[in-house]
């Protein structure tokens, strides 16, 4: 065969829903290694905002391994769909992609993202809560780029304060 097919290479492993842990837990136990970026956010849980773990790629993480001797275990691993790739053959990341993300990941485990920083004026789309799909302009930010003020254009004057993750900045229009 190729001879990526004898080396260790990287790989992207996609995971049943909601289990990139499980199934990265099970592919590291065949002593294999194995990244899951994760974020630590606040998001609106119940109308609440909450401080949620979620994974930089829902459904994906990351694991290194010789395809030869090791694909089969991986794809039968419990919570693992599949390895990324074609149905016989799984494709190899290139390995700046894994360490670049690798280089993001801060000591206690998780990536940072930096907020926003949306600007007054700005035209955004409301992509989560009950206001989903409306536009609206910025009008100011608080608790550290968490929470946006927005005046909503369908109704000239009211004023919703929103999670700041839950806006989409929209380009403007020629």
């Amino acid at each position: 065969m190729m001879d990526w097919w004898q080396a260790w290479n990287w790989f992207a492993v996609q995971s049943k829903p909601h289990a990139e842990a499980l199934a990265a837990a099970h592919v590291a136990r065949l002593q294999l290694e194995t990244l899951l970026p994760r974020l630590r956010q606040h998001r609106p849980v119940g109308g609440v905002s909450r401080l949620v773990t979620t994974p930089l790629f829902p459904g994906y993480f990351f694991a290194r391994f010789c395809p030869a001797h090791s694909v089969t275990a991986v794809r039968g691993s419990p919570g693992v769909l599949r390895v990324v790739g074609t149905s016989q053959t799984p494709l190899p990341l290139a390995p700046e992609i894994v360490e670049s993300l690798r280089q993001r990941v801060q000591d206690d485990g998780f990536v940072r993202v930096e907020p926003k920083g949306l600007q007054r004026g700005e035209r955004v789309q409301i992509e989560a809560g009950p206001f989903a799909g409306w536009m609206g302009r910025v009008e100011r930010e608080t608790d550290g780029h968490q929470r946006v003020l927005i005046l909503l254009e369908a109704l000239q004057q009211a004023r919703v304060w929103l999670e700041a993750s839950c806006v989409e900045p929209v380009a403007a229009s020629r």
